[in-house]
């Protein structure tokens, strides 16, 4: 028998050993922005509320997805997910945006935000720090039925397609350490020492 066969026979046997219809469906899970602390370093949601839209890659750098995640901003505020330079502040089609430039060559956008009072492109910003304000759902262009910050985080020109350089979008969750890439183990052994 084939070592590969292996494999397949757990997954069976796993499947058998489920109850009729399958696993017990699990409870959401709410995942908030208050109970995460600011460090030095670390990345932070970008608003107080509750994750409302998770990231939703494309399969192509040009196709439909969500390429970041939304936030209740119940107090209208947004902050700097992490310390870092004020790329952009402006309208983009209409909406108001802000970019902010992090180490390794990684850009927040976050949007509709409007940039706080004397916040100016060049400037400084620590990791928390209010960058600006967030217009009550209705105000602005938004796809989100409550006040919500979007936050997108990209590498610029990351993504090569037949020798064209797209913008690569990353999970902010990743950042965060509320989701992650998966890790592949070996089929025998464990997972390696280090």
């Amino acid at each position: 028998m084939s070592p590969w066969s292996w494999p397949s026979l757990i997954g069976l046997a796993l499947l058998l050993a489920l109850p009729a219809g399958g696993p017990a469906p699990r409870s959401p899970t709410v995942v908030t922005a208050s109970s995460t602390a600011v460090q030095d370093g670390a990345w932070s949601p970008p608003a107080a509320g509750d994750l409302l839209r998770p990231f939703d890659p494309p399969a192509q750098p040009w196709a439909a997805g969500h390429r970041g995640t939304d936030w209740a901003a119940p107090g209208g505020q947004a902050v700097a997910p992490a310390a870092g330079t004020v790329h952009f502040a402006g309208d983009v089609a209409g909406r108001p945006v802000i970019t902010l430039a992090h180490a390794h060559g990684m850009y927040s956008s976050l949007e509709p935000v409007s940039a706080a009072e004397g916040l100016a492109v060049g400037d400084p910003v620590s990791a928390g720090e209010v960058i600006g304000s967030v217009p009550a759902a209705g105000e602005a262009a938004g796809h989100c039925p409550q006040r919500c910050v979007h936050w997108g985080v990209r590498i610029p020109d990351a993504w090569v397609v037949d020798g064209s350089a797209w913008d690569r979008y990353l999970d902010p969750l990743v950042l965060l350490g509320w989701s992650g890439p998966s890790v592949l183990w070996p089929l025998e052994g464990g997972p390696p020492v280090t």
